[in-house]
């Protein structure tokens, strides 16, 4: 029996050049299993500020994030810790998902949050709080195996290798079990239902 096949998206919430948490989306991009093709969007620092009268006649980059999101299978986001709070930058881009009021683009969409960040815990607290943020958009999550990366310089290298063994492994296994996720989530919870 094959494995089912899903198309994920993908977003730094990091403005910052070199940034680690956009270093470690492209290596889950790399690493997914064959079954999970996952497209980067790199382009969310872009939108607008969340703004309800823009909705009416939202910019052409809110009409793309919207059409983006309702055609992936899942989302993966990769959250910096800021004052341990998620960052500006994902909360808009998830702010705006879920408008227009009644067309929630994270309804039944399953998402996963890793993160990186050089505190012994990463980006354990800014994940929680996001977590709240994706339950009031109605998105199932991954909550386990969790994926709180501590940084150490050179952990992910220039061409994206993984220096540790066992983050290595850790993170092809969060990839694996986020595949397994979507899975189990789109069999019981049909995007178009």
């Amino acid at each position: 029996m094959t494995s089912p096949t899903f198309a994920a998206i993908a977003f730094s919430g990091s403005l910052r050049n070199g940034s680690s948490n956009t270093a470690l989306v492209r290596l889950a991009q790399r690493i997914a299993p064959p079954e999970l093709t996952i497209e980067i969007i790199d382009w969310v620092d872009q939108l607008p500020w969340m703004n309800p009268d823009l909705e009416t006649d939202p910019p052409e980059i809110v009409l793309r994030w919207w059409a983006a999101l309702r055609g992936a299978d899942a989302l993966i986001i990769g959250m910096p810790e800021y004052n341990a709070t998620p960052t500006a930058l994902a909360k808009n881009a998830i702010d705006w998902a879920s408008r227009p009021w009644g067309q929630n683009s994270f309804a039944r969409k399953p998402s996963g949050v890793i993160g990186m960040s050089p505190g012994a815990i990463g980006t354990a607290v800014a994940q929680q709080s996001l977590r709240s943020v994706l339950s009031c958009c109605n998105s199932p999550q991954m909550n386990a195996p969790e994926a709180y990366i501590q940084f150490k310089p050179g952990l992910i290298t220039e061409d994206g290798q993984v220096t540790n063994e066992d983050t290595a492994k850790f993170l092809a296994n969060y990839m694996a079990e986020f595949h397994s996720f979507v899975a189990r989530v789109t069999s019981v919870l049909p995007k178009d239902a």
